[in-house]
């Protein structure tokens, strides 16, 4: 292969460097993460037709779709992944918008490669698209338009057809721009499902065609065309349709009647179904499987050991704006931040054990949150094993005016069933770092909130891996604020999903300066406006609460605190605030029987700093079991 160049090696280390993840640019095909480096290999393009130039572009938007992608927009990744694993025949789509977006986020910050990658994806499509079915000619043609080039050849007329309808829909004639481009008002998982809620239809009304000609019926059985009625652009993808199918959703009271535990392995045949419908089922997979291991191919997977990995903690290299130089664990915190990221990632290792502690406390929680079940489903079906009494009336009036297979059956089905156990939870860690905080005790409260922030961003990665592999969403969302207080509280960490570089990098630095008075009521009253419980002050982000977002949370405080407070009336009118407000508040003092009396009943005494990360993991734990 033709040498990519320093100018373009150095744009791929560049990109590296935004998404935080170092890179190392060889010409072999494997990409690999080696030494706490990906090792990028351009000749895995080079395999594929691809110059240097179209390898260097398609690897920063690989890049930027995977890594960056799973790391700033883990919802829109999460969602996409649940979708394929709930509804495959929708693979080639989802996989076309996902990289569209991405295609879009790219090029606005490095607006350069625009040729370069389109023609690069152009490269990638099949040389004849006429050979290709319409619903795959579909997303070919999504990918070229999206990324500026020419409308393709050969394309069939109802395909032709459904693009001159989403165009001349739109009153610019730019629909697919709009949901497709970084759009700051709106989230990268509402774009998302904007976005499928426009391409999905068409691509359904194309799918239904390629089966019709091949004698499947409305759809591929095998790819689940016919899972729903009405299409799945209504049911399942809109862009109101975030939360899923609520047919889904049980108690943990065991199963619904005619339903039983399922066997280990899934039935690949219904009753009813012939060898032909099976073998054109196949087809269509066969035919969607191909299309995305060729044309959305990616050397980087989108989950998995590798990017497990990349998400061990990296600490920024440069300080961020107003960030004080203070020494972390010995070291200085310089210019390159070098020595605060290598202490960092020493106390990360030797904590491992009671990180991981923490983190399988919700272990069982996600083992437990779903089970297989088989039953009769509730959806009727132009085939089944039973008449659905309910859907009789509305079958005869479809047979009379013409309907060849009116939805009249229910259909035995196995499905994953949702058990509740836990919900959402969102928590606020306080520390105190007051003048008396000092030494073994603050070293302690620093490293009870980095078990707590590190276990709890696994928890996060844990519950997407659980959803992708059940293949359903689980309403279960962990989010975490940190706030360290003294004469005033400062937020280190507003409520959020995950953990980034800046707050681990803030984190020791601000616990382990301990400084001034003991002012617990404002840090309860910073705690409610991260919960969403009163009016966040200006300036003051990450304050989207319960009601902000519609997701019902539980809601927990813990305070570590070596007793004493500025103004212990007004801390106890901002406790009683929280709690009336259902939040769980609980206090945790360090030699202290004035945090345990103020704090009561939900508070305890620790009198050695080290069982402070302990007694906040059995408050966690008990929260949950």
């Amino acid at each position: 292969m033709v040498d990519a160049g320093i100018e373009e090696r150095e744009r791929l280390r560049a990109v590296g460097a935004l998404i935080g993840v170092p890179i190392i640019v060889t010409d072999d095909e494997i990409w690999e993460l080696d030494d706490s480096a990906l090792r990028v290999g351009l000749g895995w393009y080079a395999s594929r037709g691809h110059g240097h130039e179209e390898a260097v572009a398609l690897a920063l938007l690989q890049l930027w779709e995977s890594v960056h992608g799973e790391r700033r927009a883990p919802e829109r990744a999460r969602r996409g992944r649940s979708i394929i694993a709930a509804h495959p025949f929708a693979e080639p789509l989802v996989a076309a918008v996902i990289r569209l977006q991405a295609v879009s986020e790219l090029l606005t910050a490095l607006p350069g490669l625009r040729d370069r990658l389109a023609a690069a994806i152009v490269r990638s499509l099949p040389g004849s698209l006429a050979e290709q079915p319409r619903h795959l000619q579909w997303v070919a043609l999504l990918l070229a338009a999206g990324t500026g080039a020419a409308r393709l050849a050969g394309l069939a007329p109802e395909v032709v057809a459904e693009w001159d309808t989403l165009v001349h829909a739109s009153r610019d004639g730019d629909a697919l721009r709009r949901v497709l481009a970084p759009d700051p008002s709106r989230a990268p998982l509402e774009r998302f499902e904007r976005a499928l809620a426009l391409l999905l239809p068409p691509y359904e009304r194309l799918l239904a065609r390629d089966a019709q000609e091949r004698g499947l019926g409305d759809g591929p059985r095998g790819a689940e065309a016919e899972h729903h009625e009405g299409g799945a652009a209504s049911d399942d993808f809109g862009a109101a349709g975030a939360g899923g199918d609520a047919e889904q959703q049980a108690t943990d009271d065991g199963p619904a009647e005619g339903e039983t535990e399922a066997p280990g392995e899934d039935e690949r045949a219904r009753a009813g179904e012939g060898r032909q419908a099976a073998e054109g089922a196949d087809l269509f997979a066969a035919e969607q499987a191909g299309f995305v291991t060729a044309m959305l191919a990616t050397p980087l997977p989108a989950e998995g050991a590798l990017l497990e990995a990349m998400a061990l903690p990296q600490l920024e290299a440069t300080p961020q704006p107003g960030d004080e130089q203070r020494d972390i664990g010995g070291g200085s915190a310089d210019g390159g931040g070098g020595s605060a990221r290598a202490d960092y990632r020493d106390r990360v290792a030797e904590l491992a054990d009671a990180i991981e502690r923490m983190r399988a406390v919700w272990a069982q929680v996600i083992a437990e949150r779903i089970a297989q079940l088989r039953g009769i489903g509730r959806r009727p079906v132009p085939e089944g094993e039973m008449l659905a009494p309910d859907a009789l009336a509305r079958a005869v009036a479809e047979a009379r005016a013409g309907v060849a297979r009116p939805a009249a059956f229910l259909r035995r089905e196995t499905r994953p069933r949702r058990r509740r156990r836990a919900g959402s939870t969102d928590y606020v860690l306080l520390v105190d770092r007051s003048a008396s905080m000092q030494g073994r005790v603050a070293d302690a409260a620093a490293d009870a909130a980095l078990i707590m922030l590190e276990a709890l961003a696994g928890v996060e990665r844990d519950i997407a891996h659980a959803e992708q592999q059940a293949g359903v969403e689980f309403d279960l969302d962990i989010r975490t604020a940190l706030v360290v207080f003294d004469g005033e509280p400062v937020l280190v960490k507003p409520l959020s999903r995950g953990l980034d570089d800046g707050v681990r990098r803030r984190m020791h630095t601000e616990i382990r300066s301990p400084r001034g008075s003991t002012n617990d009521g404002a840090a309860l009253r910073l705690a409610a406006q991260q919960l969403g419980i009163v009016p966040g002050a200006a300036g003051v982000s990450g304050t989207a609460g319960p009601l902000g977002d519609g997701v019902e949370r539980r809601r927990v405080v813990l305070l570590v605190s070596d007793g004493g407070s500025n103004d212990p009336a007004a801390a106890a009118g901002e406790l009683r605030r929280l709690r009336n407000a259902g939040a769980e508040v609980h206090g945790i003092g360090i030699g202290s029987d004035e945090v345990v009396r103020r704090y009561a009943p939900s508070s305890r005494r620790i009198d050695d700093p080290a069982g402070i990360a302990e007694a906040i993991q059995q408050l966690v734990e008990r929260g949950i079991r």
